[in-house]
């Protein structure tokens, strides 16, 4: 048996395999390994699941509920407790299981080709990769789609209510809602299709009342979404899709431009596919996720248009192509190849840029803020090892605008933000003992806190970083009758 004939008797999906386990391996290059540029959401969730691996109290209590990722990361936290790299490793192989689910599903839509050319562009989408070494909640909501429309097909073939798909979509629709806004788009998908096409009316009813009644119960449990940035520029985030961040969060004239042509395409495929789109279950669960994610026009929501426009814009270009009557290789697959061609370079080519910021280590302007802090927290720490009187060292404890980012990178002890007191001596009083605080005190609720603070003065407090994202401020002699007879 020659060369030839033994590969050409490997299953196609043992090659999808291979592709997925490569792509994967070459993902985890390209990640940050430091503690750094995490979404604060991920980080709490992060810290709650390794403190219960654990068995040990921390302040993260006290930051509010998490949402359902902490679900997801519990196995690696029991795994390797404190490694937010591993956490990193799961979201890629989730990731990638989703992609397969995708493939499947686009394939039997439409055909292997198109299923094939648009899961490959958006594995190398620079968004994607950003979203996975950020932990961000849109790279989980397609694994929630992708598996959430897989259940529906199981159930509705297998129907056993109150069985376990029926609890496993109850499940995933408030895993989905505890994410982002855009998250509501599955439950709703899901009571869409049993309205209009139930099986029976108890099974119709069993779904309308414990769907409605998981996604309510989990927005009341989290108080809707505490990190979620309403009314972005969308531009911007379509930009990201093809271009990936640029350093300082400016968006240039090149990026308008591209996200304005991102913009025009994508509604030009809504347009085509509309019909499509709400017929079929997935299809239907990214058009309510792309409308709801308008409120936000954030990352995650750029990663809806791109499935969006990838799955349902490439066979459009891909019928093009059969409508003409040329029978060469350029007339049948010339324009999609010059697509590929140009879309994966880009691609590529902002990956790389993601890659190159790796190495220099720079930061965001919230995270350089947090080094600042992490290199306080590291000088007391050299010089009480060093201090020989044995005196008790003064104990850090900070109070940060991003507790959970904060304490994973400074590994101290990291309260919430306090709220505003009605003058500077209730302030200095509530903040008895606190040795930091770092906030960003341009920011419209931060601005009574602010006011309080440097009333305060030079004698209380001192200024150890002003950087654009925000201020790192020490109080002196904390725990001490002198703090208080200052501030008198």
């Amino acid at each position: 048996m020659n060369i030839n004939t033994f590969i050409s008797r490997i299953p196609s999906r043992y090659w999808g395999y291979l592709s997925l386990s490569l792509w994967g391996g070459a993902i985890l290059f390209l990640l940050r390994p430091d503690l750094y540029n995490l979404d604060e959401g991920a980080a709490k969730s992060l810290l709650l699941v390794w403190s219960i691996a654990d068995q040990v109290a921390a302040s993260v209590v006290t930051f509010g509920a998490p949402d359902l990722r902490a679900l997801l990361f519990l196995p690696v936290a029991f795994l390797w407790a404190g490694n937010v790299f591993a956490a990193k490793v799961f979201t890629t192989l989730l990731f990638a299981s989703s992609i397969w689910l995708l493939y499947l599903w686009n394939r039997h839509n439409f055909n292997a080709e198109s299923a094939l050319v648009a899961s490959g562009l958006l594995i190398i989408s620079p968004l994607i990769l950003e979203q996975i070494d950020t932990l961000s909640p849109g790279i989980y909501l397609l694994p929630a789609f992708a598996l959430g429309a897989w259940l529906n097909a199981e159930y509705r073939a297998n129907p056993r209510p109150g069985g376990g798909w029926y609890f496993s979509q109850l499940l995933v629709s408030a895993f989905s809602v505890s994410l982002h806004p855009i998250g509501l788009a599955y439950p709703l998908a899901l009571l869409w299709s049993w309205y209009k096409n139930p099986l029976d009316q108890k099974q119709k009813k069993y779904f309308f009342i414990g769907v409605s009644f998981v996604s309510l119960f989990t927005l009341l449990m989290l108080r809707g979404w505490s990190y979620v940035e309403w009314f972005q520029n969308p531009i911007k985030s379509l930009a990201i899709t093809m271009l990936g961040s640029s350093l300082g969060g400016e968006i240039s004239t090149v990026r308008w431009i591209v996200g304005g042509c991102v913009l025009v395409g994508l509604a030009f495929v809504v347009i085509k596919q509309h019909r499509t789109l709400w017929s079929d279950f997935t299809g239907r669960t990214l058009l309510i996720g792309l409308t709801l994610g308008v409120t936000t026009g954030d990352s995650a929501w750029g990663i809806i248009a791109l499935c969006l426009i990838l799955y349902f814009g490439v066979p459009l270009l891909l019928k093009l192509h059969h409508d003409r009557s040329g029978k060469g290789f350029v007339q049948q697959r010339g324009l999609m190849m010059l697509f590929i061609i140009i879309i994966s370079s880009v691609f590529m080519r902002a990956d790389k840029s993601h890659y190159e910021i790796r190495q220099s280590g720079f930061l965001s302007e919230e995270d350089q803020l947090i080094r600042f802090l992490v290199e306080e927290a590291d000088s007391a720490r050299k010089i009480a090892e060093e201090d020989k009187g044995g005196r008790d060292p003064v104990p850090l404890r900070v109070a940060s605008q991003w507790p959970s980012r904060t304490m994973i990178a400074c590994k101290c002890d990291t309260l919430p933000l306090p709220p505003a007191a009605k003058d500077p001596q209730a302030q200095l009083t509530m903040l008895h003992s606190i040795t930091h605080l770092l906030f960003n005190p341009r920011q419209a609720n931060n601005t009574a806190l602010a006011r309080n603070l440097s009333v305060l003065g030079g004698g209380i407090i001192e200024t150890i970083a002003l950087q654009p994202g925000g201020v790192l401020l020490h109080f002196k002699n904390v725990n001490t009758p002198t703090n208080l007879k200052i501030g008198k």
